[in-house]
């Protein structure tokens, strides 16, 4: 059984600060891109994977720590499935980019898994999948939606037309823990500015709310379908920080503004930026542009919203 999901960006990131638990809350929107993880699971003596594909080559782990595994252990437990199988994906997403290729991996697994299990229930595929990462039951869900909490409590978002986007992954690479553990650095390093505790403690409680304020303006611009209102309200809070730990990124954002993307958009924590462009055309013109440039290591043409999991025929 075969079964596709999809690599996403965040059109807007609010990042809040963590909470006692180490977990930062989150504002998202996420949209799905048109890039697919395919993933095929076939009946087996014992569970087993392989990884092929354009970014095979990334280091994606086979053992348990896989989130296709994962995905099917997962099934497994809740459902009482007691099937054996082998996993093979084709990776279309970059790894460690921030674009969520392996949630897609889980998403489509899970997909897959519930067919051959001849199980229909969805709300049960959306709570197993909520356990196996922030990012996965977006990837169950696809188009755009807007997230809270850890990016799991999911709100459809309406959203017309068609974006067009062209992906540049870096030469270098990031730890999501460590861009998360700069960012909490950076706003303590600019809140112990202000003078004396009490101001810093009101300056850290204003910004944190601001953070996670209703991405109104990334809203209204997916309900009109206007590329030009959509790239001016995209935004990362997670920037600073991945720039920082990456200074490769900024030179790459740095090309693509040249080169003329409407927008210029670090995908979650990075390093994988996504460039808005105005049509196909200028889609191309842009990838022709990034391809030359310092610290970029691949370049993709996509487009989006993408749908969410699903089989392949």
């Amino acid at each position: 059984m075969t079964a596709r999901a999809y690599g996403k960006i965040n059109l807007h990131l609010g990042v809040g600060d963590p909470g006692t638990d180490g977990y930062h809350p989150l504002v998202s929107v996420f949209a799905a891109l048109g890039c697919a993880e395919t993933v095929t699971l076939a009946l087996a003596a014992e569970d087993s994977v392989t990884v092929g594909g354009r970014y095979a080559e990334a280091g994606v782990p086979t053992n348990r720590t896989n989130l296709a595994l994962a995905a099917v252990r997962a099934f497994r437990e809740r459902t009482g499935w007691d099937a054996r199988v082998s996993i093979h994906i084709d990776k279309q997403v970059p790894v460690a980019g921030g674009m969520g290729g392996g949630s897609a991996d889980a998403a489509a697994a899970l997909r897959a898994a519930a067919a051959l299990a001849g199980f229909e229930d969805a709300t049960v595929l959306r709570e197993i999948a909520a356990t196996l990462g922030a990012d996965v039951p977006f990837a169950l869900r696809g188009g755009v939606a807007l997230g809270r909490g850890r990016g799991d409590e999911l709100t459809p978002v309406l959203a017309k037309g068609t974006q067009h986007w062209v992906l540049a992954t870096s030469t270098g690479s990031l730890s999501t823990p460590v861009v998360y553990r700069r960012l909490d650095e950076l706003r303590a390093e600019a809140a112990s500015t202000a003078q004396g505790a009490a101001e810093a403690a009101e300056v850290l409680s204003g910004t944190a709310q601001l953070r996670l304020a209703e991405p109104t303006a990334v809203l209204a611009a997916l309900a009109s379908g206007s590329t030009e209102l959509l790239a001016a309200a995209v935004h990362n809070d997670m920037t600073p920080a991945a720039v920082d730990l990456l200074p490769d990124v900024a030179h790459v954002m740095d090309q693509g503004r040249r080169a003329g993307a409407l927008a210029v958009l670090l995908s979650g924590s990075g390093p994988t930026v996504g460039f808005l462009a105005q049509n196909p055309t200028h889609s191309l013109e842009l990838a022709v542009l990034l391809e030359a440039s310092r610290g970029v290591r691949r370049v993709a043409r996509t487009t989006g919203p993408a749908r969410g999991a699903h089989l392949v025929e």
